[in-house]
C-alpha cells in the first residue's frame, strides 16, 4: 500500500482530501496532514510518504520551497501541486523541480482521483524498471560466464576464421584476436577406491580440486594481470586458457610458474594427484584449437609416465608416435553445428562418417577418442540446457560422461557413443515435435503476461531463455497451434476490453497501457479480433 501526505493551510481543504477522496478503493494510506512546507518536512523525516499533495502559497515555507528541498532530500517521493486558478501560472515553476502532476482547487473529486491514478502508474511502471534494471544486475555476471565458457569452448574445439572473432572476442575475453596465449590441460587422477560406486566422493572431490585451481589463479595473478580462464570440461579433466598481451616470453614464464604452483596445491591440500599438459605459445585466437591439441598430445605421451608432473608439448613432441593423429576440429565443428540447427539426421551421418574413417587410421589414440566423445555428450548435454529438456537430472548427466572411461577398446566406445548419440536423437525429435517442450512454451506465454503491456519480441524471450529464435517460434506454433504475434495480439485486445468495460480510459491511453504505442495500429487489430472498433465496444 502506498502512502501520502497532505499540506495545505486551509482546514477546509485538507479536511475535504481526507474525506472526499476515496483513498481505499486507490489502495494509498494517508500518513498525516500538514499547514505548511516546515510542518510537512518534519513529518516526512518520521514517516517518507510515496505521494505528496501540497499548495504553492502557505505561510512560513511555501510550497515551491517545500518542493525544492523535498526532490533534494527525497527525489523518490511524486508531488502532486494543488493550486486556485489566480496561482497556477506560478505552480508551473515546480516543473523545474520534477513535478509533472496538477490539479485546480477547487476540483471534482473524480479528476483529482484521476491525476492520483496517473501517479500511482508511474510509481507502478518506475518499480517495474527498477526490479528489470536489478534482475538483469543480477543475471548478467551469470550470463556472461555462462557466454564466455561456450564461447572458449567453442574455440578450444572449432576452428574459426580471424575475421569471426574479433567483436566477440573482445566482449566476452577481454583480449584482442592476436594475443599471446598458451592453453593447458589438468587431468586429474581418479583413486581406484573413488570408482562408480563412490561416485558421490569423486564429484565433491573435484569440485574441491576446481576451487584450488580457481583460488590458485587468483592468488597468483594478483599483480601478474594476465586474462585466465579455467574451463570445466570433463570428469577428470579442467582447461585452461592464460593470455597476456603483447609479451609472449613473459607469458611462457609466468605460465610456468602458475602450473607447478597448481600442482603443488593440488598434492598440499588434497593429495590429489595429477599430470598437465601445456601447449606452445601461440598468437591468435584462432590457433586455440591448435594449442587444446598439442596440451592433449602432451598429455597422451605422458599417459604412461610418472604423475605429479608437467608435460610442456615443446619437450614430448618427439617421444610421440611417427604416426600422428590429425584432431577432426573441422568434423567436430560440423556436428556442433547440426546440433545447433537441429539437423539431426545429418548430425548422425556426420558421425558415422567419422566411426568408419577412424576404421582406416593406422594410428588412433585411445586417449583422444575419448576426448572425441566427451567433447560431443558435453555439447549435447548444452544443448540440453539451452532447450530446457527436463528427462535427465544433472546427476545421471554427470555419470554418462563418468561412463565413457568405462570402455577399454575403441570399437566398445565408438559403439556406445553412437547409441547415446542416436538415443539424444530420437529423444529431441520428440522435443521438437512438442512432447515434452510445454513447460519452455509455458515460460514465454508467462513473459507475454507479465510484460505485455511493453515492447517484446520473440527475439528478446529466446535470447532470455537462451534458445534459438527460430526453433522457439517454430515450437511455440507447434504447440499451441498460433504464432508468438497472434498470440501476444489476442492476449493484449482481451486486457484492453477489460479496460474498456471500466469506461474510464480514451482509446489512446488503453492502446498504451496494452502495449500498443500506436493507436490507430491498435484499432485496427482490435476490429480484426472482435469485430468492432474500441470506441464500438464500449
Amino acid at each position: 500500500m502506498k502512502s501520502v501526505l497532505i499540506i495545505d493551510d486551509e482546514l477546509s481543504v485538507r479536511e475535504g482530501l481526507t474525506k472526499h477522496v476515496n483513498w481505499e478503493k486507490l489502495n494509498i494510506r494517508i500518513n498525516g496532514t500538514a499547514t505548511n512546507g516546515q510542518e510537512a518536512l518534519t513529518l516526512i523525516k518520521d514517516q517518507v510518504p510515496d505521494i505528496l499533495i501540497t499548495d504553492i502559497y502557505m505561510p512560513e515555507m511555501d510550497g515551491l520551497t517545500l518542493i525544492k528541498e523535498v526532490k533534494q532530500t527525497y527525489p523518490d517521493i511524486c508531488i502532486i501541486i494543488h493550486s486556485g486558478y489566480n496561482h497556477f501560472d506560478n505552480a508551473r515553476k515546480a516543473i523545474q523541480y520534477g513535478v509533472k502532476h496538477f490539479f485546480l482547487k477547487p476540483s471534482p473529486v473524480s479528476e483529482i482521483e484521476t491525476v492520483i491514478q496517473e501517479v500511482l502508474q508511474e510509481i507502478k511502471s518506475e518499480e517495474k524498471q527498477q526490479s528489470i534494471l536489478v534482475k538483469y544486475r543480477e543475471q548478467r555476471p551469470v550470463y556472461l560466464s555462462y557466454r564466455r565458457d561456450t564461447f572458449i569452448r567453442n574455440l578450444l574445439f572449432n576452428r574459426y576464421e580471424t575475421k569471426d572473432l574479433t567483436a566477440e572476442s573482445k566482449e566476452l575475453i577481454g583480449t584482442d584476436v592476436e594475443t599471446p596465449q598458451i592453453v593447458t590441460s589438468i587431468m586429474i587422477n581418479r583413486p581406484p577406491y573413488l570408482r562408480t560406486s563412490h561416485e558421490q566422493e569423486w564429484q565433491l572431490m573435484k569440485f574441491s580440486v576446481g576451487n584450488i585451481l580457481s583460488e590458485t589463479i587468483d592468488h597468483f595473478n594478483e599483480d601478474k594481470n594476465m586474462m585466465i580462464h579455467l574451463i570445466d570440461y570433463s570428469d577428470s579433466t579442467y582447461v585452461m586458457v592464460a593470455f597476456y598481451p603483447g609479451n609472449a616470453i613473459y607469458l611462457e614464464q609466468l605460465q610456468d610458474q602458475l602450473v607447478n604452483k597448481m600442482l603443488a596445491n593440488l598434492l598440499y591440500y588434497l593429495k590429489v594427484s595429477a599430470m598437465i599438459g601445456v601447449s606452445s605459445t601461440k598468437s591468435n585466437l584462432h590457433q586455440l584449437a591448435d594449442g587444446y591439441s598439442e596440451s592433449m598430445q602432451a598429455l597422451e605421451v605422458a599417459e604412461y609416465e610418472e604423475w605429479n608432473k608437467v608435460y610442456y608439448f615443446q619437450e614430448t613432441k618427439e617421444k610421440g608416435s611417427s604416426d600422428v593423429f590429425t584432431y577432426p576440429f573441422e568434423t567436430i565443428k560440423d556436428m556442433h553445428g547440426k546440433i545447433a540447427d537441429k539437423d539431426y539426421d545429418e548430425l548422425l551421418a556426420i558421425w558415422q562418417r567419422f566411426v568408419i574413417g577412424l576404421s582406416e587410421e593406422k594410428y588412433s589414440p585411445f586417449y583422444m577418442i575419448q576426448t572425441i566423445s566427451i567433447n560431443i555428450l558435453s555439447a549435447l548435454m548444452m544443448e540440453d540446457h539451452s532447450l530446457e529438456h527436463v528427462d535427465q537430472q544433472p546427476v545421471e548427466k554427470s555419470s554418462l560422461l563418468i561412463e565413457v572411461y568405462n570402455h577399454n577398446t575403441t570399437k566398445e566406445l565408438l559403439d556406445w557413443t553412437t547409441f547415446q548419440l542416436t538415443k539424444w536423437v530420437d529423444r529431441s525429435k520428440d522435443a521438437l515435435a512438442g512432447k515434452k517442450t510445454s513447460k519452455l512454451v509455458e515460460r514465454v506465454k508467462e513473459h507475454i503476461h507479465h510484460y505485455y503491456d511493453e515492447e517484446i519480441t520473440l527475439a528478446d524471450i529466446a535470447d532470455t531463455l537462451y534458445v534459438n529464435r527460430n526453433y522457439l517460434s517454430q515450437l511455440f506454433k507447434k504447440v499451441t497451434g498460433e504464432t508468438f504475434v497472434n498470440y501476444l495480439n489476442h492476449y493484449r485486445i482481451a486486457k484492453a476490453k477489460e479496460l474498456l468495460q471500466e469506461k474510464r480510459y480514451m482509446v489512446y491511453e488503453v492502446s498504451e497501457m496494452v502495449g500498443y504505442q500506436n493507436s490507430t495500429y491498435f484499432s485496427q487489430v482490435f476490429k480484426a479480433i472482435t469485430g468492432v472498433s474500441p470506441s464500438e465496444y464500449f
